[in-house]
């Protein structure tokens, strides 16, 4: 396959073209910008950052996983809700340091399987889920995962920043 179809077909699958844009969503919370206080970077990031003072920003982020993801392989779906809060953390220049859960299903073999891969991820990233919430009846299958991280200030690192001719770095495991 050549890099422009593999370009063409990663532009057309479903994941990202059912999203919408960020600032659709933002503008509603325009009126009540002045409650944000501390809070240095919102909607638009990977993760918002917040001024809790000294050396450090507070990194939080949460991510929804997608439907049809949990119904194909609700193992990997846990797993994945780890992978993409840590994700969004280090992609920030971040240290995770702790993540809840929201976890809706009135389905016990979903919610083991879930569960295994979200220990698993817990296992393979070092990052405690330490809490959450569980809807136990519940006629879907949902899962949310937040997080928080630190980052030292002078090691932030923002999307809306990146200029033509910055080096990428992506790791793969």
């Amino acid at each position: 396959m050549e890099l422009e179809e593999i370009a063409c077909k990663v532009r057309e699958f479903e994941g990202l073209t059912r999203k919408r844009p960020i600032a659709n969503i933002a503008r509603i919370f325009e009126s009540v910008r002045g409650e944000y206080g501390n809070c240095i970077i919102d909607f638009g990031d990977d993760a918002a950052v917040i001024e809790i003072g000294g050396d450090d920003y507070l990194l939080f982020a949460a991510d929804g996983i997608w439907g049809r993801l949990i119904n194909a392989s609700p193992w990997w779906a846990g797993y994945i809700s780890v992978l993409v809060n840590v994700n969004d953390i280090v992609a920030m220049g971040g240290k995770p340091v702790a993540m809840v859960n929201v976890l809706s299903t009135s389905d016990k073999t979903a919610l083991e399987s879930i569960l295994e891969g979200i220990k698993e991820g817990i296992a393979k990233f070092g990052v405690p889920m330490v809490g959450g919430h569980l809807h136990p009846d519940t006629p879907y299958t949902s899962l949310s995962v937040a997080i928080i991280g630190t980052v030292r200030k002078d090691c932030l690192l923002r999307s809306d920043t990146a200029n033509v001719g910055d080096t990428i770095v992506a790791g793969f495991d």
